[in-house]
């Protein structure tokens, strides 16, 4: 998880209270990303969900409980974003705030990436469920975000690709906002939400931040040559390192 927790900051947006003014609260935020979502891309009909809620196992809690993600389809790749983060929060009294965590996530790679597998069991959806994941829990990433530009993170991915897991068997992964296809935020009625691009980094890249005197500079710089290179933000395998100088 990335340094310096920072606590949460109550939102400013008014809040509602009674379950069905939390109800329409939900449907119009959802209403607002489904719309967002489909300028992206041709969207699966079906959500991806677990077939059990991680929250009653233990796990973090989403803002409404609901755990879920999108495959997004491009014509020469796929995108997974997730669907929830960003929901009201509800609390025991029925009072409900809106946008949540103020942030989804997504990762998008290449369809050779996925080998003609299904888009679930496939180790880049493993990536971008445990991102979602860290987020739920860590409840700020998008305050790090803005302060910092950019967070990494060190992830126990099922089945990674021979070749990108680090001496700790671990799978490191740069969020930051924006990419040259993906908008940096999307409008909600109750104002925008961010919106996190993922990209697996390759082990020499997060051994590099992780030794850099100034880890928000050195991942600033690393986003910068992933912008900047063939394959910008897309999530691969193999690639070569960028160690920016």
């Amino acid at each position: 998880m990335p340094e310096n927790d920072i606590p949460h900051v109550p939102q400013p947006d008014d809040a509602v209270v009674g379950k069905e003014a939390g109800a329409q609260m939900l449907a119009a935020a959802c209403a607002a990303r489904d719309a967002f979502y489909a300028t992206l891309g041709t969207v699966d009909a079906d959500v991806l969900a677990p077939l059990l809620n991680p929250a009653f196992m233990g796990g973090p809690r989403w803002p409404s409980l609901r755990q879920a993600w999108r495959v997004i389809r491009r014509p020469d790749s796929i995108l997974i974003a997730s669907d929830g983060l960003s929901d009201p929060f509800e609390d025991d009294d029925d009072v409900f705030v809106p946008r949540g965590h103020l942030l989804e996530v997504c990762i998008e790679a290449p369809l050779s990436a996925f080998d003609g597998d299904a888009v679930q069991a496939s180790w880049l959806f493993d990536v971008i469920y445990q991102v979602s994941q860290n987020v739920a829990d860590h409840g700020s990433i998008d305050l790090l975000v803005q302060r910092h530009g950019s967070v990494s993170m060190l992830l126990d991915v099922q089945d990674a690709p021979a070749g990108l897991e680090n001496g700790n068997e671990q799978v490191g992964v740069l969020l930051a906002q924006g990419a040259a296809t993906i908008p940096p935020s999307f409008d909600t009625p109750y104002g925008p939400v961010l919106l996190l691009t993922a990209t697996v980094l390759q082990p020499a890249e997060m051994a590099h931040i992780g030794a850099a005197a100034d880890k928000a500079q050195s991942r600033r710089d690393l986003a910068a040559a992933l912008a900047a290179s063939p394959l910008g933000h897309l999530s691969v395998a193999r690639r070569p390192a960028l160690i920016p100088r």
